[in-house]
C-alpha cells in the first residue's frame, strides 16, 4: 500500500477507532485541542499506525503531528523509507 489515498483512509479509520472519535473527522482539525483526543487514546493511535503500516514512528514526531493530514504525511514519509525510523 503506497497510494496516499489508501494511507489516508487507513489513518482516518485508525484515528476514529483508536481515538474514540465520532465520524466525520475533519482532516485539518487538531486532534487534541479541537477533537478532544486524550493521551491514552493517542498511544493507541500510535501503536495502531505502527502495526498497520509496519513501521516505527518517533514519539516526538507523532506528538507534533496533531492533525489527520499531518499523520498521513508522517506515515507516507515512513513508507518511503521502509525499515528506517522516522525521527
Amino acid at each position: 500500500m503506497s497510494d496516499i489515498s489508501d494511507i489516508r483512509k487507513d489513518v482516518m479509520a485508525i484515528v476514529e477507532t483508536s481515538g474514540k472519535l465520532a465520524r466525520p473527522i475533519p482532516p485539518d482539525k487538531d486532534l487534541y485541542s479541537d477533537l478532544g483526543v486524550e493521551s491514552v487514546n493517542a498511544i493507541s493511535i500510535l501503536l495502531a499506525l505502527e502495526g498497520r503500516f509496519g513501521t516505527t514512528i518517533d514519539d516526538t514526531r507523532f506528538i507534533e503531528a496533531r492533525t489527520v493530514n499531518s499523520l498521513v504525511d508522517l506515515v507516507a514519509e515512513a513508507k518511503l523509507a521502509p525499515g528506517v525510523r522516522v525521527a
